[in-house]
């Protein structure tokens, strides 16, 4: 089956969507270091840089070269102004209208050449009593589109990601195409993953500097992280595996799922040797991405691509889960 990917991201979404059998199309998002990311993961899928929000169907044919004949749509626009880690949020914030400007462009798309399946990600914050009127509203966007809505809360680590990562999930189904399909979301894997068995085996990674070439690292081209300056990596014993000293300077624990990869550029979480901080690759291998998965851009963006990308491993559960409700 055939994709439309909004706010792409790096391509977690799309990963997992690929790996469970599916194939993007064509995929969008405003952000440059995302595009380029997807671009080099995805070589057999057109990608654009464009505001979502000023797409129209018109528009996404013309870039396609041709009528988009797609089956679903997946995306999850930029989550911070709904996080309940953002201290700063505010109420005028431009990104508070993206799902719905997401919702709408599913009804144009839906009207013109009807849709299967949508998927949409975004963080529970959005179910708190700040945003829940646009979350609201914006679930009856997607209804009024001609889709039945089916919601949860997935944590990551249930599915094969090590880490803890729970995420708001909304699946529609076409009601016209698909009125006897029955939904069930995806089971739980049984055994949870460790930051052991994902990271341990690596080599020591290669410390940022100016005029590193990001593709020098033997081991991988992102498996590169910053230079340990703070005095806790040098003082023995304050920086002790499993304990947390605020957002800044988190340890993980080896026996233990990762928790939310989910950074400023200074958050990364500490490896738990407690010598350094984690490398992007030892990050993307806590988020589920193939071991030849490959972010672009400088530290800074990778580390921001890393965070904001949807855990492939959590994706393909969705992935099949849709398959079985269609019969495909």
């Amino acid at each position: 089956m055939h994709l439309l990917s909004l706010f792409c991201g790096p391509g977690g979404l799309d990963e997992g969507f690929r790996e469970a059998g599916f194939k993007t199309d064509i995929a969008f998002d405003v952000d440059q270091d995302c595009v380029s990311t997807f671009a080099a993961n995805h070589p057999d899928s057109k990608v654009f840089r464009r505001d979502i929000s000023k797409l129209s169907p018109a528009t996404i044919d013309e870039l396609n070269e041709s009528p988009l004949r797609v089956s679903g749509v997946v995306g999850g626009p930029p989550c911070q102004s709904f996080s309940v880690s953002n201290v700063h949020q505010t109420d005028d914030d431009p990104r508070h209208s993206l799902p719905a400007a997401y919702a709408n462009l599913l009804k144009r798309l839906n009207k013109q050449r009807p849709l299967s399946f949508f998927v949409f990600e975004n963080v529970p914050g959005l179910l708190g009593v700040k945003h829940r009127h646009r979350y609201d509203h914006f679930k009856s966007l997607f209804s009024d589109a001609g889709f039945e809505i089916f919601e949860n809360t997935l944590d990551a680590r249930n599915f094969g990601v090590p880490q803890v990562r729970p995420r708001v999930f909304i699946v529609g189904l076409n009601r016209t195409l698909h009125p006897e399909a029955v939904w069930n979301w995806p089971k739980p894997e049984v055994r949870i993953r460790t930051v052991r068995e994902t990271i341990e085996p690596l080599p020591a990674p290669v410390f940022n500097r100016r005029g590193l070439d990001p593709s020098s690292p033997d081991v991988h081209p992102n498996h590169w992280c910053m230079v340990p300056r703070s005095k806790k990596f040098q003082t023995k014993g304050a920086l002790i595996e499993g304990q947390s000293w605020g957002r800044s300077f988190r340890t993980l624990a080896w026996d233990q799922p990762s928790w939310t990869v989910a950074y400023g550029n200074r958050e990364v979480h500490v490896h738990p040797s407690g010598s350094r901080r984690l490398s992007i690759y030892e990050a993307m291998l806590l988020k589920s991405f193939p071991k030849s998965y490959v972010l672009k851009g400088h530290i800074s963006a990778q580390t921001r691509l890393v965070s904001e990308a949807v855990a492939p491993r959590m994706a393909w559960h969705l992935a099949v889960a849709l398959r079985r409700c269609l019969g495909i």
